[in-house]
């Protein structure tokens, strides 16, 4: 008896050792690659993106604006950062979520004191984003663990991800693994898409309303003016905005920034090929530049240059 018992436990140690050495050559190359070929991992290779918009947030320079908001704001917007040394670019994507932006605009005031405007521009849609198995892990809460922002977020943030995630996969360590090995991000992820469910709120605008209101009051503190506009729509969402242009006076963001769904740029469809973002002859720096024209106005976002 005591010899099975031995075998056995010598069988299953071999086994997770073999694991573990698995999972530590597939954080590192060559052999990372490798093993994301032979698991059909390579989907999971890549990085998010974001990190290196904190990274920039926390340098200082002599900028006294910031622009932040989703990935239509960035593809109008961050081609503009030359001509602009006032004003940091840091336009990202939807996926980072409204709690992302508050985390990337604390990170920027914190490195600069001389700050003076806030601006968050970003689409109807992503303002009611929540923590969903689809980006909410990879690209909000691993963005926040691995930037060290996380404990920034009020505390009914922190336990709602706990809840949809597993407050295991909130700590660094796990996280920092999930980053760096394909095979075990396409687990997790895989995982939670199927075991788990999307974070549903009470309002369309309940993580919104939170975020920005602690946003202008950050702001408030630092003597920051914050302002909030709407990246253009299609016309393929304008149902789906005026539907939620209803429920929009019944948040805080409201009492502050009322003119936000009156200040949209409806756009025709064949302007974009994906229903969001500009495609096209309308892609180009020149066509951009008119439509920032049109929905911000000739003094756009503060006077930025944008020739």
């Amino acid at each position: 008896m005591k010899k099975l018992f031995l075998k056995g436990f010598l069988f299953i140690s071999i086994i997770f050792s073999t694991i573990a050495v698995m999972i530590y050559l597939s954080t590192k190359e060559p052999t990372r690659s490798l093993i994301a070929n032979w698991t059909a991992s390579e989907d999971f290779m890549t990085d998010s993106g974001m990190l290196p918009y904190f990274e920039r947030a926390r340098e200082t320079d002599n900028s006294t604006k910031l622009i932040i908001g989703d990935s239509i704001a960035n593809q109008l917007f961050s081609a503009l950062q030359e001509n602009n040394p006032d004003t940091d670019i840091l336009t990202t994507n939807a996926a980072l979520m409204i709690t992302g932006q508050y985390l990337l605009a604390e990170e920027y005031l914190q490195s600069h004191p001389d700050a003076t405007d806030i601006y968050l521009v970003i689409h109807p849609l992503p303002l009611t984003r929540t923590f969903d198995m689809e980006w909410g892990y990879r690209y909000a809460v691993m963005t926040y663990v691995e930037t060290n922002t996380i404990h920034l977020l009020d505390q009914n943030t922190l336990e709602t991800i706990a809840d949809v995630y597993g407050k295991f996969f909130m700590q660094k360590e796990i996280v920092n693994l999930i980053e760096d090995s394909p095979v075990c991000r396409k687990l997790y992820l895989s995982y939670i898409s199927i075991h788990r469910e999307d974070y549903v709120q009470q309002s369309p605008f309940e993580i919104a309303d939170q975020y920005v209101k602690k946003l202008y009051d950050l702001c408030l503190e630092r003597h920051v003016t914050l302002h909030i506009y709407p990246s253009p729509v299609s016309e393929y969402f304008k149902d789906q905005v005026m539907d939620l242009a209803k429920e929009y006076p019944n948040t805080w963001m409201s009492t502050q920034f009322p003119a936000y769904f009156d200040q949209i740029l409806f756009y025709p469809d064949e302007w974009s090929e994906d229903m969001s973002h500009f495609s096209g002859i309308h892609s180009q720096r020149e066509n951009l530049n008119e439509i920032i024209r049109n929905a911000y106005g000739q003094d756009a976002l503060g006077g930025l240059h944008l020739e």
